[in-house]
C-alpha cells in the first residue's frame, strides 16, 4: 500500500469517527429527554392517582358525617314535632276551645270559672303523660312543696295573661313568647336558673269572629319543658366510635356569629353569639361540607343541616379534621411510596444503560471544558487579585447555583478556600434556608430580574448579618454564568437599628410606668391594657407589625394624664363636670402629643380614635364602624375590659363574666362585636381566666 492511500484511508477513519461521535450525541440526548419525560409522567400519575384515592375517601367521610347528621336531625325534628303535636292536640280540644270563649266573654266569666277545674286537671294529666312534668326529686316529697317552675303547660290569652297553668308551669312575661306567631310555633323562652335553655311550644286556639278573638285566636296553649338530657340524646349517634366526632345545635345570627343552644364540648355559654367559622359555615349552607376552624380553633370536617320542626335551627355535625384524615394520608403515603420505588426501580435500570452510553461524551465535554479554563487563566487571575481587595464577597454564577468565579471574601464567609469553590455548588456551603433563598435568587437573576435579601450567617463563630443581591449577568464570552452574588456585611449596621427600637421600645416602658405612678389606684393598668389588646389582635389573626402598633398603643393609653393634676387622679370623692371633662379630654390631649412621632404603625390614630364608637356617637369625629382605625377598635374594647376588671380603692373588679356581659350588651353601639366575641373567645377557649385573673386584685394584695 502506498503511503498516500495509507494518508487517504487514515483520513476517512478520522471522518467516521466524527461523524459517529456527533451521532451518537444526539442519540444519546434524545435518550436523556425520553428518561426524563419518563419520570416526569411516571411521578405525575403516581401522585395524581393518590390524589384522587385521597378525594374519594374524603367523598367518603362527607357521606358519613351526611349520614349522621341527617339521622340526628330527623331525631331532633321529631322530638320537636312530638311535643309540638301534644300541644296542637290540646288546642284543638272542644272543652279547652269552650272554656277559652267563655271566659274571654264577659257575659260568660261565671260559667268559665266552673269548667276551670276541669281544665286545669285536663292540662295537668296530659302534662304528665306528654313529658310537659319534669321528674324531679320534690315528686317523692310532700305535695304541699313548693314545685320549680321548670315545665309545664298553661292556657294564656293573646295579652300574655294566664288563664290556666300546671303548677310547674314558669311564668312568661311579655316579650318571652311570641305572641305575634300566625300558628303553631316552637321557641326558646327565658333561661332557667341553672342556665337550662327553656323551649317553648305553642298552638293558637282559633275563635269565630263574633267571639270577639278574630281569625287567628284570641287564646293560646303554650307547653314548657326544658332542653335536658332527654332532648340532648337526640343528638347521640347509636353506636358511633369517633373520638373527636361532636353534634350540636346553633341559630343564626348577624355578623357572621353564631349562638350554640345546646351544651358544647370545648366549653363556653349557652346562649350568647360567638365566633365559630365551622357552624357559620353550617348554619349559611346546610348540607353543604368544608374544612374549617370551630369555636375552639381546632380544623374540623364540617357539615349542618335545617331542622324539619318549625325552628330557625341548624343541626352542626363536625369532626377533628386529625382523626379524619390521618387513615387517609397514611394510606396516600404508601401508595406513593410503593408506586414511585417500582417506578423508580425500572428508570434506574433504563439510567445504567443510557449512562454507559454517553460516558464518553462527558468525557468530551469535560476536556473541553478544561481547555477553555487554561485559555482564560490570565484573565481569571486578573479578576481575582482585583475583586481580592474588595470589602463584599463578589461570586458568579450559573443557574445550578455553580461557582464560575469568587473572590476571597466569598472563602472566608463559607470557610472554604477559593480554589475550591470553583466549579462547586455554592448552595452546599450553606444551611438548608440560606441556600433555598439563594437558589430563588439565581433563578430570578439568570430571567432578568435582581433580587435583594438580608441572611444570617456563622463566620468565625459569630453570627453576622449580610445584605445580598444577585444581579443578571449576561452570558457571553464563553462563560455560561447567569447571576453576580454580591454579599455586603451590614451586621453593625442592623446592630445599631436593633439598639435604637430596644431604646425605643424601653423609653416608651419607661414612660409607661411614669404615667401609672402619677395615679397609684390604676398602677399597671397601661400594661394591661396592652396585654389585653395585643391578645386580641392576635387572636383576630392580625400581622405582627399591625399588632405590635396596637400593643404601644395600649401602653401610652394614659399619655394624657400627665395634664390632670395628681389631686384630681387621687381623689377619693365623686369628680365635678369640670374635672370629669379634664380626665376624658385628657385622653385626647395624649393622641395629640405622639403624633408627630414617626411610629412603625398608626399608633397616634389608634390613640386619636379609640373613643369612637361603632354606631357613630363617640368623639371627635363621630366616626362609625369600618372607617374607625382597626386598632382603636380593639384598644377601645381592651381599656373597658380592664378598667371594669381591675380592682381600685373604692370598690373590687367586676369579675370576668360580668365585663364580658356589659360589652355583649354594648357590641353593636359602642364596642365592634367582632372584637368582643374575640375577647369572649380567649376567656373561655384560650386560658384568659387564669392568664388575667390577677387583675381582680387590689393593690395591697398584689405580689
Amino acid at each position: 500500500m502506498s503511503p498516500r492511500a495509507g494518508r487517504i484511508r487514515g483520513g476517512d477513519k478520522r471522518g467516521s469517527d466524527m461523524a459517529d461521535n456527533k451521532n451518537g450525541g444526539k442519540s444519546y440526548l434524545a435518550i436523556g429527554t425520553i428518561l426524563v419525560a419518563l419520570i416526569a409522567v411516571g411521578l405525575f400519575l403516581i401522585f395524581r392517582f393518590a390524589q384522587s384515592e385521597a378525594e374519594r375517601n374524603m367523598v367518603r367521610w362527607q357521606d358519613r358525617l351526611s349520614l349522621v347528621a341527617d339521622s340526628r336531625s330527623a331525631e331532633v325534628s321529631a322530638w320537636l314535632n312530638r311535643y309540638l303535636a301534644n300541644i296542637e292536640e290540646l288546642s284543638a280540644d272542644a272543652s279547652i276551645q269552650l272554656y277559652a270563649s267563655q271566659i274571654l266573654g264577659a257575659d260568660e266569666a261565671a260559667a268559665a270559672e266552673a269548667q276551670r277545674g276541669y281544665v286545669y286537671s285536663m292540662l295537668s294529666a296530659t302534662a304528665e303523660r306528654t313529658g310537659f312534668h319534669e321528674q324531679r326529686a320534690i315528686d317523692k316529697v310532700a305535695a304541699n312543696v313548693k314545685r320549680p317552675r321548670r315545665a309545664g303547660i298553661a292556657l294564656v290569652a293573646a295579652d300574655g295573661t294566664p288563664l290556666v297553668m300546671t303548677t310547674g308551669m314558669p311564668v312568661l312575661r311579655p316579650g318571652e313568647w311570641p305572641s305575634d306567631s300566625r300558628g303553631s310555633f316552637i321557641a326558646l323562652g327565658p333561661q332557667l336558673d341553672d342556665k337550662t335553655p327553656l323551649v317553648l311550644f305553642g298552638a293558637p286556639i282559633v275563635q269565630d269572629e263574633g267571639m270577639g278573638g278574630g281569625a287567628h285566636g284570641a287564646a293560646w296553649v303554650i307547653g314548657a319543658r326544658p332542653l335536658d338530657s332527654d332532648f340532648l340524646q337526640t343528638l347521640e349517634q347509636p353506636g358511633a366510635q369517633s373520638q373527636t366526632a361532636e353534634t350540636y345545635i346553633v341559630s343564626r345570627e348577624n355578623d357572621g356569629l353564631v349562638k350554640p343552644i345546646t351544651p358544647l364540648k370545648g366549653g363556653g355559654r349557652i346562649g350568647e353569639a360567638r365566633v365559630d367559622p365551622a357552624a357559620s359555615f353550617a348554619a349559611g349552607e346546610p348540607g353543604g361540607f368544608s374544612r374549617l376552624q370551630n369555636y375552639a380553633g381546632t380544623e374540623v370536617l364540617v357539615t349542618g343541616r335545617e331542622l324539619t320542626a318549625p325552628v330557625p335551627w341548624v343541626l352542626v355535625r363536625t369532626i377533628k379534621a386529625e382523626e379524619a384524615l390521618a387513615d387517609i394520608n397514611s394510606r396516600r403515603n404508601s401508595m406513593v411510596i410503593t408506586l414511585s420505588l417500582a417506578t423508580l426501580f425500572v428508570l434506574a435500570a433504563l439510567i445504567l444503560v443510557w449512562r454507559h452510553g454517553v460516558s464518553r461524551r462527558l468525557e468530551a465535554s469535560y476536556r473541553e471544558q478544561a481547555a477553555l479554563s487554561e485559555s482564560n487563566q490570565a484573565l481569571s487571575a486578573f479578576l481575582q487579585s482585583v475583586s481580592d481587595a474588595q470589602p463584599t464577597a463578589i461570586a458568579a454564577l450559573d443557574g445550578n447555583m455553580t461557582v464560575h468565579f469568587a473572590n476571597r471574601k466569598v472563602g472566608a464567609i463559607t470557610g472554604i478556600p477559593v480554589a475550591e469553590l470553583s466549579n462547586r455548588r455554592l448552595d452546599t456551603a450553606f444551611p438548608a434556608e440560606t441556600a433555598g433563598e439563594l437558589q430563588i435568587g439565581v433563578k430570578s437573576a439568570s430571567a432578568g430580574t435582581a433580587r435583594q435579601s438580608t441572611l444570617s450567617l456563622a463566620v468565625d463563630g459569630e453570627i453576622r448579618k449580610y445584605q445580598t443581591e444577585m444581579l443578571p449577568l449576561a452570558a457571553g464570552g464563553g462563560s455560561a454564568a447567569s447571576a453576580l452574588l454580591v454579599m455586603q456585611d451590614i451586621t453593625e449596621l442592623v446592630a445599631a437599628r436593633e439598639q435604637s427600637e430596644t431604646l425605643f421600645k424601653q423609653l416608651v416602658t419607661t414612660l409607661t410606668e411614669i404615667i401609672d405612678s402619677r395615679d397609684p389606684w390604676s398602677r399597671h393598668h397601661s400594661e394591661r391594657v396592652a396585654d389585653v389588646a395585643a391578645t386580641v389582635a392576635r387572636e383576630l389573626g392580625w400581622q405582627a407589625d399591625m399588632t405590635e402598633s396596637v400593643r404601644i398603643a395600649g401602653q401610652l393609653v394614659n399619655l394624657g394624664k400627665i395634664f390632670v393634676p395628681t389631686s384630681i387622679l387621687t381623689k377619693q370623692t365623686p369628680l365635678t363636670t369640670d374635672e370629669l371633662n379634664l380626665v376624658r379630654d385628657s385622653m385626647q390631649r395624649g393622641a395629640e402629643l405622639v403624633a408627630g412621632l414617626d411610629f412603625k404603625g398608626p399608633v397616634a390614630r389608634i390613640l386619636a380614635e379609640m373613643r369612637e364608637n361603632c354606631d357613630g356617637s363617640g368623639e371627635p369625629k363621630g366616626l362609625a364602624r369600618e372607617d374607625i382605625e382597626p386598632g382603636a377598635r380593639v384598644l377601645s374594647v381592651a381599656n373597658a375590659f380592664v378598667g371594669m376588671v381591675s380592682a381600685r380603692a373604692h370598690r373590687d373588679g367586676l369579675g370576668f363574666d360580668k365585663a364580658i356581659d356589659i360589652l355583649q350588651g354594648d357590641a353593636g353601639k359602642r364596642y365592634e362585636r367582632r372584637t368582643v366575641a374575640a375577647l369572649q373567645n380567649i376567656l373561655e377557649n384560650k386560658g384568659g381566666r387564669d392568664r388575667w385573673q390577677h387583675y381582680g386584685l387590689r393593690i395591697s394584695e398584689e405580689g
